[in-house]
């Protein structure tokens, strides 16, 4: 008769669990950390010359693909050790693919090569099209991080395309955060002023903790500052212009633009701008890498507006957008002085002539040559005037420009949601695809907004006093008009 012995099938069990465990761990050997990863034994290796660096964090920008042979989608992966990355899918025109991409990658102390391989993506699955190793000691520590340098990708050996890609690293070791977090709009900004730094032959030296918000955002705002490529009001067409991220005297914050940066440098009047606060929405476009969204409100309505990248990747715009107007409002809501600093409204001297002053030796007269000498006014006298002082733009106290949203009004009414509060509800969410759609149409205004405003003129017209606010209304958009002439303004050409 044939007895189970209790210890063989110990024996048994434990052999299987040691096969199946060693197939895992031969099969995701990879992602077992190395040793040198431990920050002691790390520093072991370093000292007996076993590691040539130590373990860093850099970001990799891939611009573009050239010399393929074949059309199709493509994309890039980056490989270095256990950790790898990999850009969006991109379909290649005329031999040549540009992705415009950034990606985070790790590099362990023990990771010598960084492999970049270029992927053709099929129906089911992708096919490698080639790959390159690049060497971290030699061709990027030693290299200093190259901008833009081209890299040949090989197959069974031969040359199949060109990758090019820049690597950026930041030198953190005199930087101060103390509490904050680092974000992609922060990274970015120390990057720019490690650049600056360097371009100046100095370390840089940021102590982001011990700053004042207000210099927090003037910090910050040095990433919203580039050219761009922004969609006509009919749709169809690109124009450029050099944005920036301006703070006006009063208060506000406003993202400007001129035709070039030679007229932004050389102090050229801007062609228009955007207050920070009146932006609802920052939504990037998922279907074409290179555009992002941005609703746009004004005291017309709502507006759409869509911007092309040029020089960096778009979602360094998108994601420095939203966050720059996060932190504005957590600003404006901590110090509600500010805020009411921008309610405040300082005359020109113009403005103060045309009132006159009562204790000169000049009396100044109404267009109808009637005095404004309070001893000689009447009832019909102060009637008139301040008729004519509604019906005239220039002199409204209430009434801001087409680029000038009161900061005040939106903290306190809440007229104009924040891009976090607008992207959290779905309802909310627009379709890029139907907002291009509009775009083409020449329809820039929000259906409901337009709606409201049509209804509201119906109101006007209806009322006693219906006509005169209509004529105001006129005169205010033809001087609007006259003042500066904004970039959107179709919504009014598309009412019948």
């Amino acid at each position: 008769m044939f007895f189970l012995d209790p210890a063989a099938v110990c024996c048994c069990a434990a052999t299987c669990c040691c096969s199946v465990g060693g197939i895992c761990a031969y099969r995701n050997r990879k992602s077992i950390p190395h040793p040198s990863e431990c920050a002691l034994i790390g520093k072991v290796y370093r000292i007996c010359g076993c590691h040539d660096h130590s373990k860093f964090d850099m970001l990799v920008e891939v611009h573009e693909i050239h010399n393929l042979s074949q059309s199709g989608k493509y994309y890039v992966e980056l490989h270095a050790g256990r950790f790898d990355v990999r850009t969006g899918v991109c379909s290649a025109k005329k031999g040549r693919v540009d992705i415009q991409e950034r990606l985070s990658l790790h590099v362990r102390q023990v990771d010598s090569l960084v492999v970049v391989r270029v992927k053709k993506q099929g129906l089911v699955s992708a096919e490698d099209f080639g790959d390159a190793s690049i060497a971290v000691k030699s061709e990027l520590l030693d290299a200093g991080f190259p901008k833009r340098q081209p890299f040949l990708c090989q197959k069974d050996g031969k040359t199949t395309c060109k990758v090019v890609l820049s690597f950026h690293r930041l030198d953190t070791a005199n930087v101060n955060l103390g509490d904050f977090q680092m974000s992609p709009l922060l990274y970015q900004a120390l990057l720019q002023a490690q650049y600056e730094a360097e371009a100046r032959g100095e370390t840089l030296h940021v102590d982001v903790y011990n700053m004042t918000d207000a210099e927090r955002l003037r910090f910050l705002s040095k990433v919203l500052e580039g050219p761009l490529k922004q969609m006509g009001s009919l749709g169809g067409s690109w124009k450029s212009f050099y944005f920036r991220a301006v703070e006006r005297k009063n208060g506000k914050w406003e993202w400007q633009y001129w035709d070039s940066k030679d007229d932004c440098v050389s102090g050229v009047k801007k062609r228009g701008s955007y207050s920070f606060m009146a932006i609802s929405l920052v939504l990037p476009d998922k279907h074409d890498r290179q555009c992002f969204y941005l609703r746009y409100h004004d005291t017309r309505g709502a507006h759409d507006l869509f911007f092309k990248r040029v020089d960096r990747d778009r979602n360094l715009w998108s994601d420095g957008l939203f966050e720059f107007i996060e932190k504005l409002r957590e600003y404006l809501e901590k110090h509600p002085e500010a805020a009411m600093q921008g309610a405040v409204r300082h005359d020109s001297p113009r403005k103060e002539k045309k009132r006159g002053d009562d204790g000169g030796s000049r009396t100044p007269r109404h267009r109808d040559g009637s005095s404004r000498s309070p001893r000689k006014k009447d009832v019909a006298s102060v009637e008139g005037d301040a008729s004519r002082r509604s019906r005239s733009p220039r002199a409204s106290e209430g009434r801001t420009n087409r680029s000038q949203v009161d900061t005040a009004d939106l903290l306190e009414k809440r007229r104009v949601l924040s891009p976090r509060q607008t992207a959290a509800e779905e309802v909310l969410r627009p379709r890029v695809s139907v907002l291009k759609g509009r775009m083409i149409d020449g329809l820039m205004y929000d259906g409901s907004a337009h709606v409201a405003d049509e209804a509201a003129q119906e109101q006007a017209g209806l009322s006693p006093g219906g006509m005169s606010r209509r004529r105001e209304n006129s005169e205010r958009q033809r001087f609007e008009q006259e003042e500066e002439e904004p970039l959107l303004h179709s919504g009014e050409q598309a009412r019948p």
